[in-house]
């Protein structure tokens, strides 16, 4: 009687044992099969700056996470120690690795070359020697700047430096008063106060034919400021050379209405239209960013942003495909910032004092 049940026992036992590695088969998940990688539409990129590398690879860069979620991986991007090569990569966080199996892990990373184009730099450094200072990057051994001190020498130089709390750095204060300045001893309807690159300046300086160049500034314009309701010029591009060339190709100017505004003016002969206009009052006691990229040529492209310092706020932007950016016999185009205005109607001016900071003209190609 004892034989039995003790087979009994037994085949309870297996049976048990069969049932126990059953379930521990059941509770076993294989992994998702799935195939994340990461491509670049650009091999090369040519940048001006940290943002603006940043903006470009965002752009460039694209991410597949297959069945994944994008919080499930991690994405990397290693520079080299001379920023002229990253590796991007995407793999999954270590807490996903056992859900998921990559099928192809060799698509994980992708290589772009990188290239930082060389840029010329105005920077403030502090009060005295001002006009040192801007000769030595604009114009070595001659003369950028066109100021009203002939008529004007018993204030001095009307271009000076301040530290700028805002900033945190130290920037140019540009002088314009209503009387006595003028143009330069030459025109009296207008007075003029601009540091310029011009024929004696470097050729990197210069824009010519099929080069495309950027120019980045910051300027700003103190409360109360006054427009004329002819012309209130803060930045112009002109071309030198040809029939056309007192005409200003790009300018931004800034006009008394109602309400006031900033206005983008582009001339392809000898007149110009108004590209856009907006609100003055968003532009007046902030500092504000500008970046400005023309391609020269007879089918050139152009774009501006105008944003604020303190927050990153776009107050301007504009752009243009296709645009004509050469005239005909023009030898090159230079640029110009400052403060030029029409004495037509002091009525409307005051004595002002227009702050500019980190000028930088960067050759793209």
């Amino acid at each position: 009687m004892k034989k039995p049940l003790f087979l009994l026992l037994i085949i309870l036992q297996v049976g048990l044992s069969s049932c126990n590695k059953t379930d521990e088969t059941d509770d076993t998940v294989e992994p998702i099969q799935t195939d994340i990688s990461v491509s670049s539409s650009e091999s090369l990129i040519s940048w001006l700056n940290y943002s603006d590398l940043m903006q470009k690879l965002e752009n460039a860069i694209s991410y597949n996470y297959g069945n994944a979620l994008e919080n499930e991986t991690e994405k990397q991007q290693n520079f080299n120690t001379d920023t002229t090569q990253v590796i991007a990569t995407l793999n999954f966080k270590s807490a996903f690795q056992n859900i998921y199996n990559d099928t192809n892990p060799a698509n994980n990373s992708v290589t772009i070359d990188l290239e930082k184009n060389e840029s010329v730099e105005l920077r403030a450094d502090g009060p005295g020697n001002t006009y040192a200072l801007i000769t030595s990057v604009l114009a070595p051994g001659y003369n950028p700047i066109e100021a009203p001190d002939c008529s004007h020498n018993a204030f001095g130089e009307h271009i000076d430096e301040l530290f700028d709390n805002d900033l945190n750095t130290n920037v140019f204060r540009f002088y314009i008063h209503t009387t006595p300045d003028d143009d330069r001893c030459i025109n009296f309807d207008r007075q003029r106060n601009e540091i310029k690159s011009y024929d004696q300046s470097p050729d990197n300086l210069l824009g010519v034919e099929n080069e495309k160049v950027n120019y980045q500034w910051k300027f700003k314009l103190n409360a109360g400021f006054q427009s004329s309701p002819k012309f209130t010029h803060l930045h112009q591009l002109k071309s030198v050379g040809g029939e056309l060339a007192s005409h200003p190709m790009y300018t931004l100017t800034t006009r008394k209405g109602s309400p006031d505004r900033l206005e983008l003016r582009y001339g392809e002969t000898d007149s110009s239209v108004i590209l856009m206009q907006t609100e003055l009052a968003p532009f007046i006691d902030n500092w504000l960013e500008v970046s400005e990229t023309i391609e020269y040529g007879t089918n050139g492209t152009y774009a501006i942003e105008i944003k604020k310092v303190s927050n990153g706020e776009v107050l301007l932007t504009y752009s243009n495909a296709s645009i004509i950016n050469w005239r005909p016999n023009a030898d090159f185009v230079r640029p110009k910032w400052g403060i030029y205005r029409s004495l037509e109607h002091t009525e409307d001016l005051r004595d002002e004092e227009v702050l500019f900071a980190d000028f930088i003209i960067t050759e793209i190609d």
